[in-house]
């Protein structure tokens, strides 16, 4: 009944002529473009010189290149600080923080304690330390305190069972609640020595090793009996609480003197010491992991800067 309506002859006469001039177009339009260019570049000669437009192009690469670096910088950035706050780093720097708070909070109240007593003390709060008074605890080559130290080193016993007892994981009832930030993990007595040589062997000591550790234990031994409380109390883990450790002259009191400077009696005198060392309970394995993460996070974006 219907049949399909086939083209005239113009029509498709008239699609076939259409369709290269399209093309013919489309190459006459690019031939245009390339004039444009070459023209451009000709009269950028007159004006500008070869040499500095190349270099303008050269400086816009580098501008691209370090914004594309910025941005991936930023990126690692990004990356670094999500790391922070969903690994609780900043919890964790503020128990560190804590910690260090208390641990100059316990040692100002036994300088202050001790200087009741009538015994003057230095407290160093960015090492954690209080030294006692020095020159008079020890004769030279000795580690038998003197009478004065004996009496210096008892009182420093009992003021310690006194103090630190509210910062013990079993602390008294009458304490108020601490956090396990600001509790103690352990006391060191340490034992150093003035820098004068041993030429002999003096009685039971070789070096200043020997005689550094063999002040630390007696000290160690005075503090022991001078207050019941100290032999039981114990670290988190169930530990004794009170060690030892002994320096030698390796940690001079002022440091960088002279051989000369360090054989004065006074530096001598100063060298010759007791020490209390201060150690909170902080996680330390949860911290070292923690911040050797930060590190290699940190050494990469140095990589990624430089």
């Amino acid at each position: 009944m219907f049949a399909a309506r086939r083209p005239a002859p113009d029509e498709e006469e008239k699609k076939d002529i259409f369709a290269p001039v399209a093309d013919l177009m489309v190459g006459v339009v690019f031939i245009f473009i390339v004039m444009v260019m070459a023209l451009s570049l000709t009269l950028m000669d007159d004006v500008v010189p070869r040499a500095a437009y190349d270099q303008i192009v050269k400086e816009l690469s580098a501008m691209t290149a370090e914004r594309d670096a910025l941005l991936k910088r930023n990126l690692q950035l990004t990356d670094f600080a999500q790391y922070v706050k969903f690994q609780g780093v900043a919890p964790l720097l503020g128990r560190l923080a804590e910690a260090d708070a208390t641990r100059s909070k316990i040692l100002l109240t036994l300088k202050q304690r001790l200087s009741d007593e009538g015994i003057s003390v230095d407290a160093d709060l960015e090492n954690g330390t209080l030294r006692l008074p020095s020159g008079k605890l020890f004769e030279s080559a000795q580690a038998d305190p003197t009478p004065f130290g004996q009496q210096v080193i008892r009182l420093l016993g009992v003021t310690l069972a006194d103090t630190i007892s509210c910062y013990l994981p079993a602390a008294p009832a009458t304490c108020p609640p601490a956090k396990s930030s600001s509790v103690l993990s352990a006391i060191y007595i340490e034992g150093h020595t003035d820098a004068a040589p041993f030429r002999t062997t003096i009685d039971r000591f070789r070096n200043n090793w020997d005689l550094s550790a063999a002040r630390a234990i007696e000290a160690y031994r005075i503090v022991r009996e001078s207050d019941p409380r100290i032999p039981g109390m114990k670290n988190a883990e169930g530990k004794s609480l009170v060690g030892v450790s002994g320096y030698a002259d390796t940690r001079p009191v002022t440091e960088g003197l002279s051989d000369k400077q360090r054989a004065e009696k006074n530096t001598m005198e100063a060298d010759r010491r007791i020490e209390v060392r201060l150690v909170m309970a902080v996680n330390r394995e949860a911290v070292e992991k923690t911040l050797d993460e930060l590190n290699r996070k940190l050494g990469g974006l140095d990589v990624e800067k430089r």
